[in-house]
């Protein structure tokens, strides 16, 4: 009898932490309005920003736009600049009040002068006008970059 409780408790604990997870990923959901992020491998598709290309100094702050007019669940963002020497730093600011970064060029685990971004969203990217801010964070000299 005492093993059948045993049991019972220990199942309804399980049940309980499973149902509190639960709880805990839809607050976290909610609380980033859906979205995921991630360096980008090549295989999210989505759309990008218009190519761009420009020029950035030392302490230098560029702004750039997307506009998101049509249903997507994923964009992508793809900052170059090449020259690994230099490091660039860039957020990205969404219709709907998020921001996500700031991203470095290491943050994909190698250093070679470019930061790809996805940002998803199974709900649909929020429609609107998105802000992309680049920062010479350390530059010498002038760096070109394309994004």
């Amino acid at each position: 009898m005492h093993k059948k409780i045993g049991i019972a408790i220990a199942l309804l604990l399980f049940s309980a932490s499973l149902a509190m997870a639960a709880a805990s990923e839809e607050k976290m959901n909610a609380t980033n309005g859906g979205y995921t992020e991630g360096a980008t491998t090549g295989t999210e598709g989505g759309a990008g920003i218009q190519t761009v290309y420009a020029t950035i100094t030392q302490g230098q702050t560029n702004w750039h736009t997307k506009e998101v007019k049509d249903f997507i669940t994923t964009l992508n963002v793809d900052l170059n600049w090449g020259n690994s020497g230099n490091s660039l730093r860039l957020k990205i600011y969404s219709p709907d009040g998020y921001v996500f970064g700031p991203y470095f060029d290491i943050d994909d685990g190698s250093i070679n002068g470019r930061i790809n971004r996805y940002i998803n969203n199974p709900n649909g990217i929020a429609k609107g006008t998105w802000y992309y801010e680049v920062y010479g964070y350390s530059v010498s000299g002038t760096e070109d970059y394309y994004i």
